[in-house]
């Protein structure tokens, strides 16, 4: 399955020509055949890079140097088995990664390891603790610890996560802080495990996170922001931007006059952003679109958002002493 992605979307890099018909229709029925497995667990994913093809799919080829673009339906289809595989993938995440990664971070368009026998994955019991202020910020969430440490939703706790696909705060107040992505999905501050930008092209975009993934091309001033599409850094062609399945969510947003939930992560380099975890600094609407260059002369999307009016002012004291005392507590245990 893998195979046949990689080699569409890296032919379509080279000839800047559009996918055609007959893979069209192969790369469709490989996405029927995902969404009928149902339930696709973590050594599946693993085994058959299914998470790697669909954010190809998307537009999250890792360093593309030219744009390529899958057709809408395989997009909108490949968005959705991708939004359910991060629900039961949710997860883990190590401390360390509580900044925004992007997903061509982390990926590859390498050959595929040889096929291995796929195990049963190993669950190990969960970190049990005492300390009422972890207990407190980590409600809903098992820690558990085989060799790395992992952090996923608890299924069973209620009430069961926020359902982070809503415009607006959400029941969020501005300043609120976490200090592991997790807890900010399971409050339904941001939708996405690992990508800086979480919503569709079909919805617009819910809430972004600021780090420092696109710091060479992401400026932060605070009340206004400018925010780069995903996928933005190796793009060569002067004159065509990378437009991924996200950076089409920020654009529906700007043109629906949509306000987005901006969260600065701990890893960014800005002077507003926390010194640990992920904080909410409110809504934010986007202004302006400009197309840019990039270091390598290549084009991309860079977004002007401003902070709406009538909000708290950004509170650059979160996290306090005791919320960084928990931060730390955490990497103890």
């Amino acid at each position: 399955m893998w195979q046949v992605v990689a080699r569409c979307t890296l032919q379509m890099i080279k000839s800047g020509e559009e996918i055609s018909a007959r893979n069209v229709q192969n790369i469709s029925k490989i996405l029927q055949s995902l969404n009928s497995l149902g339930q696709i667990t973590a050594d599946f994913e693993k085994s058959q890079r299914i998470r790697p093809l669909l954010l190809s799919i998307l537009g999250e080829t890792p360093r593309p140097t030219r744009p390529y673009e899958y057709p809408e339906h395989l997009q909108q289809s490949a968005a959705t088995i991708l939004a359910r595989l991060d629900a039961v993938l949710a997860a883990e995440q190590d401390l360390q990664c509580t900044g925004s990664m992007s997903p061509e971070s982390s990926l590859a368009l390498s050959r595929p390891s040889k096929r291995r026998r796929i195990s049963q994955p190993t669950i190990s019991p969960p970190i049990l603790f005492d300390d009422a202020r972890v207990k407190d910020v980590m409600r809903g969430i098992i820690i558990s610890d085989a060799g790395r440490r992992t952090y996923r939703l608890d299924p069973d706790f209620r009430p069961p996560p926020r359902d982070s696909n809503v415009i607006g705060h959400n029941g969020l107040e501005v300043g609120q802080w976490w200090p592991l992505r997790v807890c900010a999905i399971r409050d339904g501050a941001h939708g996405a495990m690992i990508a800086g930008i979480a919503g569709g092209s079909n919805t617009g975009a819910f809430s972004i996170v600021v780090s420092s993934e696109y710091a060479d091309l992401d400026k932060d001033y605070g009340e206004t922001l400018y925010y780069s599409g995903s996928n933005s850094q190796s793009n060569t062609d002067p004159r065509n931007p990378v437009i991924t399945y996200a950076t089409k969510a920020l654009r529906l947003s700007y043109t629906e006059c949509r306000p987005i939930r901006v969260l600065r992560s701990g890893k960014s380099n800005s002077q507003y952003a926390p010194t640990k975890g992920l904080r909410y600094d409110g809504l934010y609407s986007i202004t302006r679109e400009d197309i840019e260059e990039n270091n390598k002369g290549g084009a991309y999307l860079r977004f002007k958002l401003q902070r709406n009016g009538g909000q708290r002012d950004i509170d650059a004291s979160r996290p306090n002493a005791r919320e960084k005392e928990v931060f730390e507590a955490l990497k103890n245990i």
